[in-house]
């Protein structure tokens, strides 16, 4: 496994940590579709539903 150092400036840390929020939203959205799922109710959303489920405003 390589390993990286990042020495962001004050603008780009700033943007990393956005990244990293929105990130985590959409990983916790499909944790929450997922924990919904029940059996008999036909497959667990795959990728492409979950993409296009809930893009938010724009």
């Amino acid at each position: 496994m390589s390993r990286f150092r990042l020495c962001p400036t004050p603008s780009q840390a700033q943007q990393l940590l956005l990244h990293c929020a929105h990130a985590r939203y959409v990983w916790n959205l499909a944790v929450e579709q997922h924990a919904h799922w029940r059996p008999g109710r036909g497959s667990a959303p795959g990728f492409a539903e979950q993409c296009s489920a809930d893009r938010g405003p724009a």
